[in-house]
């Protein structure tokens, strides 16, 4: 069987294209994920639903060079619902900024004008309401209400508001900036990923087919047009055809597979013995992350808290001496229950409170390669954290500022004993530094690996519309296509950008 259009990862973009796709009754759509699919809610595994952030046994496993010394584990979800299964249910957009940003570089489809209605058309936001917001759509948002957040959370926010943080009520408003409640994707208690919002309506459809457990190992080029994938499935090698090929794996698994298809940097190819069928060579370039720096404390004894409320509210803020909006954040997360976050490397006593600056509009550029042109072999994937001393600057910046506000105002009493922090290190320059070093992470945000761009970008590796260049009837639609990282997290912005390719993939051949 040749199918209309065959989408490689049911993760935030891919889920919400082959959903939109497959509302065309004429249209056959295959969806292929690695990972397991869970078709119904009640048979779910906990990880997936309850829990604060899983990298346990939903995760591809991965690790990743953060800075020249250190590597680190780089959990990425392998489920339907990709990320947005496993996350941290943060619902956030980027700002109008990001997109005009996007426009201003040749891709004037991606407007903050142009995109806004597609943001809209995800969401079903229970709060908020106005021009900037929308009802009844896949994804539910609604914000932790104050009479909900717990003692440590209150008295964080009262820490804020004390050194001049405006208090905010929703912070996907394009002008807020300041401390308050997250927006979030979850409804009584149940994440709301791509799986549940836009799979779960769709799979009565005859015309939509979701196959679990298949691994892509290469797009099938012939005369310069993708006609289909090779994949594995239990065991056995096949072949699926397609008018169209969409990979939605993300931006470390979409670019891997480009360059396993022949579509990369041709003498990075030929190294791995790879046939150059187009040469791309920004294919794997351009990756971006947010990192961020934990400063832990463990709290005192008595204080009331619900080990199931975890990271309720953050502060935006713009890093001082910074000419970008809103390039940083702060969160708080209170680990009353290690079985929140299966799987997860944070090595954090428990309990424990932990502040937690993090980098929104980092100037450091990684880079993925391949280690072999086996589809089993993980890429390298070298984030190059805080290469850029502006990022390094702002990162200090932004622990200073924890700093006071766990030894400033009413957060204070509430701590007994730092875990991981003096104030002879904070003080001192390169000491803070050498620690923002040997303790940064990741934010779980890797973007831009197949960045879009104009014909006059060499580096750019698919169009506005995300077709890929040298190649017909190729996409590329989820994270790797940004050409600058959103200042937020980035689930909200990756299933937007399903619904905006899903727009145009309708109305074209």
């Amino acid at each position: 069987m040749e199918y209309d259009d065959i989408i490689v990862g049911a993760g935030s973009a891919g889920a919400a294209l082959a959903a939109r796709l497959s509302e065309d009754p004429d249209r056959n759509v295959l969806l292929l994920e690695a990972g397991p699919d869970y078709s119904v809610v009640e048979q779910t595994p906990a990880d997936l639903l309850t829990t604060w952030i899983s990298a346990g046994p939903h995760d591809w496993g991965l690790t990743a060079q953060a800075t020249p010394t250190r590597e680190i584990p780089y959990p990425r979800g392998k489920v339907t619902g990709g990320g947005s299964a496993v996350n941290g249910h943060i619902a956030l957009r980027g700002t109008p900024g990001d997109f005009d940003e996007w426009a201003a570089l040749g891709n004037h489809e991606w407007s903050f004008e142009k995109v806004l209605p597609f943001h809209r058309k995800l969401e079903d936001d229970r709060d908020a309401r106005g021009d900037f917001h929308g009802v009844g759509g896949p994804i539910w948002i609604e914000r932790p209400p104050p009479e909900n957040w717990q003692t440590l959370n209150r008295a964080f926010f009262d820490a804020a508001r004390a050194l001049g943080y405006a208090e905010v009520s929703d912070h996907n408003d394009p002008q807020s900036t300041g401390v308050g409640p997250w927006p979030r994707n979850r409804r009584g208690g149940v994440r709301i990923s791509t799986a549940i919002g836009y799979l779960a309506p769709a799979r009565h459809r005859m015309n939509l087919t979701i196959r679990a457990g298949v691994h892509a190992h290469r797009v099938i080029i012939e005369n310069g047009r993708a006609l289909g994938l090779e994949i594995e499935c239990a065991g056995a090698t096949q072949q699926v055809r397609g008018r169209r090929v969409t990979l939605s794996a993300g931006a470390i698994h979409s670019p891997a597979l480009l360059m396993r298809s022949g579509i990369g940097p041709r003498d990075e190819l030929a190294a791995l013995g790879i046939k150059c069928q187009v040469n791309s060579p920004g294919v794997g370039r351009n990756l971006i992350d947010h990192p961020m720096v934990f400063l832990v404390a463990t709290p005192i004894a008595g204080i009331p808290h619900d080990p199931q409320v975890t990271n309720p509210i953050g502060i935006r803020y713009t890093a001082a001496g910074s000419d970008e909006f809103n390039d940083m954040q702060m969160y708080i997360l209170e680990l009353f229950d290690a079985n929140l976050s299966p799987g997860l490397a944070l090595d954090l006593p428990v309990p424990s409170v932990s502040l937690v600056p993090g980098l929104q509009r980092p100037r450091s550029r990684g880079r993925l390669r391949l280690r072999s042109a086996n589809p089993d072999v993980p890429p390298v994937i070298d984030l190059n954290y805080l290469a850029d001393p502006e990022d390094m600057r702002r990162m200090a910046d932004g622990v200073r500022i924890a700093w006071r506000l766990m030894h400033e105002g009413p957060l204070a009493p509430m701590l007994k004993e730092f875990v991981n922090m003096t104030a002879e290190v904070v003080n001192t320059k390169a000491a803070l530094e050498t620690f923002i070093r040997e303790n940064c992470t990741t934010i779980f945000h890797p973007v831009g690996t197949a960045k879009m761009g104009p014909d006059s970008d060499p580096m750019a590796v698919v169009d506005q519309y995300c077709r890929v260049r040298g190649v017909e009837g190729l996409r590329v639609v989820d994270a790797s296509i940004m050409p600058n990282i959103v200042r937020a997290n980035t689930n909200l912005t990756c299933i937007m950008i399903g619904e905006r390719v899903a727009d145009w993939m309708r109305n074209s051949d």
